[in-house]
């Protein structure tokens, strides 16, 4: 198939608030530590891209205080609007069409955006346009490399049940191997004092962020049994493994690289 943009993760489903919400709980901690690590601080520019439920921004917002300024924004910001922050401002917009203010940010960030784009580099490269001569990006993004079962039964099953449900993401756009080309990336771009960093999780059963995985494959089932990559029952066996008290598996390695603009 060739690739194409096509978010498949989008806010009309019933149950997208309750999936944002999980992957809050789970990386929230994460990437807040990142963004203390750059120094994000009083009276910031930030610009926050793919935000989501908001949490992020909602975070900048008051990081920065009353002298600095959020702009979040998201192909549907229903979520963002709840918000109550007078230093947040929300746009509904398209980072692979819309166009963004040159040299107007200290910090552009964006969590899980890229590595659903076919055109990243491109969308990349608009993004350092944005951040002003001194500023930051910091962009987070996973790599499915450590995405494998650990414990419990069926594991060929999982593995393929799993690369069912990946097809019908990087059909869309979207790399599961991006996140590790992070740091090359930012070097390439010209960015300095370039860092990378990154976490992985065990997951399955009972675990929290198991809610993040089965609510995705929730989602995508009826596409990629649609698409006869699994039958209906492979599909509805596999939900039922990863949900199974004795069921662990690997988390992908979720990367954070940042880096300053000369």
């Amino acid at each position: 198939m060739n690739q194409r943009n096509e978010y498949l993760l989008d806010h009309a489903w019933q149950k997208e608030r309750e999936r944002l919400a999980t992957i809050e709980r789970w990386v929230d901690p994460w990437t807040t530590q990142c963004l203390q690590d750059v120094g994000v601080g009083t009276g910031w520019r930030c610009l926050e891209i793919g935000a989501g439920g908001g949490s992020i921004a909602e975070w900048l917002s008051h990081r920065v205080g009353p002298g600095g300024h959020v702009v979040a924004t998201d192909l549907e910001t229903g979520f963002l609007q709840a918000i109550d922050a007078p230093n947040l401002e929300v746009r509904r917009h398209n980072v692979v069409t819309d166009d963004l203010e040159a040299e107007a940010f200290d910090l552009v960030h964006a969590r899980a955006v890229l590595e659903h784009l076919a055109d990243r580099d491109a969308v990349l490269e608009k993004m350092i346009r944005a951040v002003r001569s001194g500023g930051y990006l910091v962009v987070e993004d996973g790599d499915y490399i450590s995405f494998a079962p650990v414990a419990g039964r069926d594991a060929e099953g999982f593995e393929r049940a799993s690369r069912a449900f990946l097809g019908i993401f990087s059909a869309a756009g979207f790399d599961p191997y991006f996140g590790r080309q992070l740091g090359h990336q930012l070097r390439d771009q010209g960015l300095t004092d370039v860092h990378l960093v990154g976490q992985v999780a065990e997951w399955g059963g009972p675990l929290p962020q198991t809610k993040v995985w089965s609510l995705v494959f929730e989602k995508l089932r009826d596409g990629v049994v649609a698409a006869g990559l699994l039958t209906s029952a492979e599909a509805e066996d596999f939900l039922t493994l990863i949900e199974a008290p004795d069921f662990r598996a690997m988390t992908p390695i979720l990367f954070a690289a940042w880096g300053r603009k000369p």
